[in-house]
């Protein structure tokens, strides 16, 4: 394809700022607290600013329906209401640029604000789907808010199990900036000068992709761009794929500009490919040079489209800190799975890099979403396939991995202990170490059709190790706990497990500590279960690629 000489070229500086605002706004109202009504029950009039919730329990958020009696035992509908005013539209504030943060609830939502819905996440039965660890951010439509007058915001919400409610903040109308500053991302307001040369980079990229026009995308990247898991050779892969498709378009919307501590101009925006989720984002921009840089994050969500799951799938991955401060050096990689009613994302909420650094980490590790899926194939997915088939391949293909099975290792919690312990003996070639955090290794896989848990019963793992011989066993580290209070026997189950184990001359790594079913107890151990993996890596040492002179863009990334 010929390069056209705009894109090959840097831009004339350019006046034009209309493809942003400033992001120097500071606006906020703050919801939480006291205020709210509250009732159990559904019903669909409730959405509606004129009724009448007098009658409704007095209610404060964020709440916690385990530390209320009458709900501690309680799945099932719930609503919450609060009327509130809204001041005069302050000087610089547009409805485009608020955003409605209700911080996470457990389980599923559906918001209104005076009576439009403005948003859900998670599913409601018969489709439930819980999404307990996503904060909730949501965008009333221009002309919705009602400025110098009262507003009434609703939220319908369904917990299937445990838990309940609102359980964390913030809970409020925001502008960027103001979310900004309680998410603890500072900056300084962009001048005019830099908003029009982060315009102009922005401003060549959807001409570059309506156009069709690869390497002026690529022109636009700089050459040690790195974002989201995504390099520059990456995401120009993506985009010829998209392109494949037909036309593409990226667009984006409620963009401000501000600058962070390193001068670098930094874009938060709503961006939107086509064919790919809306999501928001954070864009930096070399203050120099027309190109962007890529956040060089470590702990993200990466995506794709999923022929198992027959659907767009995500997985979290968390980069350990030489990741990206070299360009060659390959790194071993542990698959962690989530228990029941959970996901991806609930790794985030538990601050999971911040743990994995405190520990020195030197491995990639990947965060599959199993939702509560027991990682089998069945007609509710193909859990197994996508991690098998697709994620595994996938990640060694787009990241720097050590790709063999001496340098790959699977975890689990509850449910994820389960699935670590049949994906991994099942698939020896793949997986060589495997730990379990208070697993439900009693149980075999606990979905699909009576016929389809039928045909997994033998992947109970007290079942699948029972009929393993020793000399197969021996192929793989183990690790595996349990505490002695839980709720599910699964401390019982663990200590079967070691037995099991131990009479077949397995050696294995067991704890049984003091504990129920809960983060208090497995968090503390993950010194050991990733202690075991790195052991397994440690004795089989690989000679490293020698670094290459590397592009320095003068920026001190993480």
């Amino acid at each position: 394809m010929n390069v056209p000489t705009s894109a090959a070229a840097s831009p004339k500086p350019s006046s034009d700022t209309s493809c942003a605002t400033t992001g120097s706004v500071d606006f906020g109202v703050d919801l939480a607290g006291s205020g709210w009504k509250f009732t159990t029950g559904d019903d669909a009039s409730w959405s509606d600013p004129a009724f009448a919730d007098t009658a409704w329990r007095d209610w404060s958020v964020p709440d916690n329906w385990g530390e209320h009696t009458d709900l501690s035992g309680y799945d099932g509908f719930a609503w919450y209401r609060k009327t509130f005013t809204l001041p005069a539209r302050p000087t610089g504030v547009a409805d485009a640029n608020i955003i409605a943060a209700l911080g996470k609830i457990d389980d599923a939502d559906q918001v209104f604000l005076n009576g439009t819905e403005i948003g859900r996440t998670g599913g409601f039965p018969p489709n439930f789907d819980s999404t307990w660890e996503v904060p909730r951010e949501y965008y009333p439509a221009d002309g919705l808010l009602r400025w110098g007058t009262t507003n009434t915001i609703a939220v319908r919400v369904y917990d299937g199990t445990g838990g309940g409610g609102f359980y964390q903040g913030p809970v409020g109308l925001y502008s960027k900036a103001r979310l900004r500053a309680l998410e603890g991302i500072t900056g300084t307001a962009a001048t005019r000068t830099q908003l029009a040369h982060a315009c102009a980079v922005i401003s060549r990229q959807h001409r570059a992709v309506a156009s069709g026009d690869v390497r002026g995308y690529a022109a636009t990247l700089a050459s040690g761009f790195f974002h989201q898991g995504d390099t520059a050779d990456r995401r120009i892969t993506e985009l010829k794929a998209l392109l494949k498709k037909g036309k593409v378009t990226l667009t984006d919307s409620q963009a401000e500009v501000f600058v962070d501590g390193q001068g670098r101009l930094v874009v938060d925006t709503i961006r939107t490919w086509t064919g790919l989720p809306t999501t928001r984002e954070l864009l930096y921009i070399d203050p120099r040079k027309d190109v962007e840089l890529g956040d060089h994050a470590r702990f993200f969500r990466d995506d794709y489209d999923s022929a198992a799951m027959k659907r767009r799938a995500q997985f979290n991955v968390y980069l350990p800190k030489s990741y990206t401060r070299t360009t060659a050096k390959r790194f071993p990689v542990v698959y962690m799975l989530n228990g029941f009613n959970g996901s991806n994302i609930e790794w985030e909420a538990r601050d999971i890099d911040a743990v994995l650094d405190r520990m020195g980490l030197d491995a990639i590790v990947v965060f599959p979403d199993g939702q509560s899926g027991w990682y089998v194939d069945t007609s509710e997915g193909n859990f197994k396939s996508m991690i098998v088939k697709e994620i595994v391949p996938m990640v060694d293909r787009v990241y720097r991995t050590i790709p063999d099975r001496d340098h790959r290792g699977i975890t689990g919690v509850s449910m994820g202990g389960q699935g670590a312990f049949t994906i991994g003996l099942t698939n020896p070639d793949l997986f060589s170490s495997i730990a379990s955090h208070m697993g439900a290794l009693s149980f075999a896989p606990l979905i699909g059709t009576a016929a389809e848990r039928a045909a997994n019963a033998g992947l109970r793992p007290l079942t699948l190790v029972a009929g393993m011989s020793a000399a197969d066993l021996n192929r793989h580290r183990f690790y595996l706990d349990g505490g002695d209070a839980d709720e599910y026997r699964f401390g019982v189950a663990a200590q079967q497990m070691s037995t099991l184990l131990a009479g077949k001359g397995v050696k294995h790594d067991y704890q049984l500590g003091a504990g129920n079913h809960s983060d208090a107890y497995w968090m503390p151990k993950l010194d050991r279960s990733f202690g075991l993996h790195i052991e397994q890596f440690s004795a089989h040492p690989v000679k490293q690629p020698k670094e290459p002179k590397t592009h320095k863009d003068g920026y001190r990334w993480p």
